[in-house]
């Protein structure tokens, strides 16, 4: 079996299925009766859709459409590859996946590639939902894709810690909820957190302000608040080796590195017996502390 036969397969078993259709539709439907019952709100506010006013509803019908998005998004993407390793294991087929000359590498990356394609066609079917907020106006092209990257870089870190969940852990339940407890945890961590030192003025040089400043750079709420209000929300600008970047950027950047380090830990723990490979090294250790 090669790679590309290996993505076929799980292409064609994960689009074929008719509930993935039936999400798409559930999916534009909740987006779309959401963002329709806000501008039949904003019809009945203003007494009609008047022509100064167009710019603003188009703002903020973009915002509300894009932070139901990134919740769609979190929330459903986990799924796709939360099973990917430990499901072979239940289906007792793992072992046909070891047996086959591709290598870990290829099989994680043709699974997490599969679980991703789900969670990317969601956010390109959004599109002509998206594309009406431009009758509106108040709405940049840069803003659209700034937005798109962000949504593409939340689905990829949250499948490659899905993938990650599955092959840690055995049971199929077991990684599901801890990828959903993490996607939680990635949401909501910063806000709480903002709201805890609220009322506490912390140093700009101490180390609690710089992992919060980090954290505050990979939260993707903080990120998109940023993003669909030009810069007006969240993070006005993050510094990294004395460089001046966007909030979206920074998101990016710090996601990127995250998905490599989840998916080597990925390839790490696929075999059987990640320790025991970590054994000799921790001997060689021991041996060189009590030398010194």
């Amino acid at each position: 079996m090669t790679f590309t036969a290996l993505l076929i397969k799980e292409l064609r078993l994960r689009l074929r299925r008719e509930r993935f259709v039936w999400l798409i539709i559930v999916y534009l439907l909740v987006m779309g009766l959401l963002g329709f019952g806000f501008l039949q709100r904003a019809n009945a506010f203003s007494g009609g859709y008047q022509g100064y006013l167009l710019s603003q509803i188009g703002a903020q019908l973009y915002a509300l459409l894009s932070f139901i998005q990134l919740f769609l998004i979190v929330f459903i993407a986990p799924a796709f590859t939360a099973t990917a390793i430990n499901g072979e294991k239940e289906r007792q087929t793992f072992d046909l996946l070891l047996c086959s000359k591709l290598s870990a590498f290829s099989l994680l990356a043709g699974k997490l590639i599969a679980g991703l394609v789900n969670a990317l066609l969601l956010i390109a079917a959004s599109i002509p939902l998206f594309s009406l907020v431009f009758f509106f106006g108040g709405v940049s092209p840069a803003q659209v894709f700034s937005t798109l990257v962000i949504f593409v870089m939340t689905a990829v870190v949250v499948g490659t810690f899905g993938l990650f969940c599955s092959t840690l852990l055995r049971r199929t339940t077991v990684s599901t909820a801890a990828a959903y407890i993490f996607c939680a945890l990635w949401l909501f961590a910063y806000p709480v957190i903002s709201i805890l030192t609220l009322g506490s003025s912390l140093p700009s040089n101490s180390r609690w302000y710089i992992w919060i400043q980090w954290l505050n750079a990979w939260n993707p709420i903080s990120a998109l608040n940023s993003a669909v209000s030009s810069g007006q929300g969240g993070v006005g600008s993050f510094y990294l080796f004395r460089l001046h970047l966007a909030p979206w950027v920074a998101f990016t950047l710090v996601s990127l590195m995250v998905t490599v380090i989840l998916f080597l830990l990925s390839i790490v723990f696929f075999k059987p017996d990640p320790a025991g490979r970590f054994l000799p090294w921790l001997r060689y250790l021991g041996e060189k502390s009590e030398q010194s």
